[in-house]
């Protein structure tokens, strides 16, 4: 089976649904605030909001999508963003805002979830693995992408009409998936969600040796980068005293290394399998690892040094997401649904605990210290999972 250039469209939308509602929302914050009457540190609730029913809400959604099937419930997922997110740009009250921003995340966990196990329903691990690097690109495109449209947005609207945007975003993708999109589930994935709760489809997942390994790998994957991301401009700004737009180049060029590495993933997966490239990996992990664990030591270099690191850092993100995913998802086919919201929950379950790690060793005298420790922590988990699990199965491509 194959993916048509619509679906492909419409995969690559519901992988942008949660970056544009988080990013491209960041520069609304202090005129929301002031419209609703609240602190602006009160109004970054909202965001805190949609993270939560972000990485908890997969957890409910996977298991659904392997029960009902996989349209169903991308439609209406993309049905509750785009209602939410009208209630959000008409609503005068905060406490409206907060819960429709939670069921923004639940419908945005709907399609995102559903749209791994169709790429899982229809390609091989190695070709799902091309595609997920495909999707990887608009992971790192939106982080810079998304705030400039928020900003040019706020300065020819207001706040709402950020939310307006997204809900006719998510209303062109729920006609585009009427249209397109094709059922995928398997009539044996159906059968065996309806006699399995839930619970018991998540304990034998979990209990599979291969999908432990491409899972632990992914989720120290996620923790060495968003630990970068929330902590960056900490460390970079008031740490080392780069000026915000020399903060924003450098995070751009680090885009530019997420997205690069995208490609060459999808083009060597040509002539090898997800595992091969996970090999390399794990390799490159461990001398990043090394590198950051010397910095932090000797700071040999300082901020440059750093910064050179980082860069091949975020570039090692894409491969390991992207062949995790694949090579996990292969491991079950009856329960991919409830694979793919394993995978979505561990990714940002870690984020968040190694960027709250990353804070609370923040050091001023030695800015990059604390954030170059946790890198290179998660960077070894990354290498040991992959050397110590996944690639001692026996081997499936």
């Amino acid at each position: 089976m194959s993916i048509s250039r619509g679906q492909i469209a419409l995969l690559a939308g519901f992988t942008a649904l949660a970056p544009l509602a988080i990013d491209m929302y960041l520069p609304a914050l202090t005129p929301l605030a002031g419209d609703l009457g609240v602190s602006v540190e009160r109004a970054g609730q909202s965001i805190s909001m949609f993270l939560f029913g972000i990485a908890g809400g997969q957890l409910i959604a996977g298991p659904l999508s392997d029960r009902f099937g996989r349209r169903p419930l991308i439609l209406s997922g993309l049905a509750l963003f785009a209602v939410s997110a009208t209630v959000a740009a008409i609503t005068d009250s905060f406490a409206v805002l907060l819960v429709a921003r939670l069921l923004q995340a639940l419908g945005a966990c709907a399609a995102m979830v559903s749209g791994r196990a169709v790429v899982r329903d229809l390609l091989d691990a190695t070709e799902g693995a091309r595609f997920f690097s495909l999707l990887a690109l608009i992971g790192g495109l939106a982080p810079v992408l998304a705030p400039l449209l928020g900003a040019l947005l706020i300065q020819v609207g207001d706040w709402r009409l950020t939310f307006w945007v997204m809900a006719g975003f998510a209303a062109i993708m729920f006609v585009g998936g009427i249209i397109g999109l094709a059922e995928s589930r398997s009539a044996e994935t159906a059968a065996n969600a309806r006699e399995e709760h839930p619970f018991a489809a998540y304990g034998a997942l979990l209990r599979n040796r291969a999908l432990q390994g491409y899972l632990l790998a992914a989720m120290c994957n996620s923790a060495g980068f968003f630990s970068y991301v929330a902590n960056s401009s900490v460390v970079l700004v008031d740490g080392y005293g780069l000026s915000p737009f020399v903060f924003s180049l450098v995070f751009g060029i680090n885009s530019v290394a997420l997205v690069g590495a995208a490609q060459i993933n999808r083009i060597m997966l040509k002539t090898r399998n997800t595992d091969q490239m996970l090999a390399m990996s794990a390799r490159s992990a461990t001398i990043l690892s090394a590198l950051l664990i010397l910095f932090a030591v000797t700071q040999i270099g300082g901020m440059w040094s750093f910064l050179a690191v980082v860069f091949f850092m975020v570039g090692s993100i894409t491969p390991v997401q992207a062949n995790t995913m694949a090579g996990g998802l292969a491991q079950d086919s009856l329960r991919a649904g409830s694979a793919a919201a394993l995978f979505g929950a561990a990714t940002f379950a870690g984020g968040a605990a190694a960027s709250w790690v990353a804070s609370l060793l923040y050091d001023g005298a030695m800015p990059a210290r604390g954030l170059s420790i946790v890198i290179a922590c998660s960077l070894a988990g990354v290498a040991l999972s992959i050397w110590l699990i996944v690639l001692r199965r026996p081997h499936k491509a």
